[in-house]
């Protein structure tokens, strides 16, 4: 009877004892530091849509820790002038183009400061641009500090971060062109060809820019097809299309439709090479994330058979 009794106190005085133990989140595992998210890869890419003026682009101050933070934190931020130089100066070869700092002016924020509240893991810091002088073909970059904070540390390495600037609007992408070049005097003088073309938003929100039918300049290349092998579609606003050169395209007329809801143009145009009038027609479709999507491109392709 006695052993009986004595086993209930001693789990008794045991589940009394635990209690007594501190619970491993009760205290910080690690030190809180703050930092930029994204800033250990030193390039955060933001999407600036120059249909807006301006737009905004944001990156995001976080507390890395185990627990949340119990105090809100100020947290003050800057620019380091010479981020972008630097960078370019250890990655990029002088072949090609270099990034450039976005020129003041142009960018503003509505204050230097963020407060990631208490309880909160991070907050966002906006940036207005108005592209107004962007050029497509160029690269900019806006280089963002961390320079002070009200609690915890900064940390060492994730303090410093470029906003690489890729300019897009609602027409530009990755599309695919499945077309044909026709003589306009020898119809048996055709090629058909499908290739990947990336359309570049410039001058507005309802602009881009494509390659015709040679490839795509890439950095470094020896040969730059930009000025003599580019022009712009202008998607109008009942969706009709307007052609104009980029530079030496020798364009002479083009049209067409864009179909939103399927993300593709009709199009065609018509240009002079070795004194021949040629004409190009087909259909331009954004890349596909899915089989599914692609499906319904490729039924509505073969719905509208190329020169029916």
């Amino acid at each position: 009877m006695k052993n009986i009794i004595l086993l209930p106190l001693a789990l008794l005085s045991f589940f009394f004892a635990g209690c007594d133990v501190e619970s491993p989140m009760d205290k910080d595992l690690y030190p809180q530091k703050v930092y930029i998210v994204g800033a250990s890869d030193k390039i955060i890419d933001r999407d600036l849509n120059i249909g807006n003026f301006p737009d905004t682009v944001s990156i995001s101050v976080a507390v890395s820790g185990s627990r949340l933070s119990s105090q809100d934190v100020l947290v003050t931020l800057g620019e380091d002038k010479d981020a972008v130089a630097t960078y370019d100066f250890k990655n990029l070869s002088a072949l090609v183009t270099q990034y450039r700092k976005i020129a003041d002016g142009i960018y503003s924020y509505p204050s230097n400061n963020l407060t990631i509240k208490a309880g909160q893991v991070y907050n966002t810091f906006p940036i207005y641009i108005t592209p107004t002088t962007f050029h497509c073909d160029s690269l900019y970059m806006l280089p963002l500090k961390l320079t002070s904070t009200s609690a915890y540390t900064l940390t060492k390495t994730d303090t410093v971060a470029l906003v690489r600037i890729n300019m897009v609007n609602k027409f530009s992408g990755l599309y695919y062109m499945y077309g044909v070049i026709r003589n306009t005097t020898n119809v048996k003088d055709s090629v058909v060809y499908k290739m990947a073309r990336n359309l570049k938003a410039t001058d507005n929100g309802t602009t881009i820019r494509m390659y015709h039918y040679k490839n795509e300049f890439v950095q470094g290349d020896v040969t730059d097809y930009r000025p003599s092998s580019t022009f712009k579609i202008t998607v109008n606003a009942d969706n009709t299309l307007s052609f104009a050169t980029w530079k030496d395209f020798p364009i002479i007329a083009g049209g067409g439709k864009y179909y939103p809801d399927l993300k593709l143009y009709d199009i065609w145009y018509t240009f002079t090479e070795n004194g021949v009038i040629k004409k190009t027609f087909g259909y331009l479709y954004k890349a596909r994330t899915t089989s599914e999507e692609q499906r319904l491109v490729d039924n509505w392709i073969e719905e509208h058979p190329l020169g029916k």
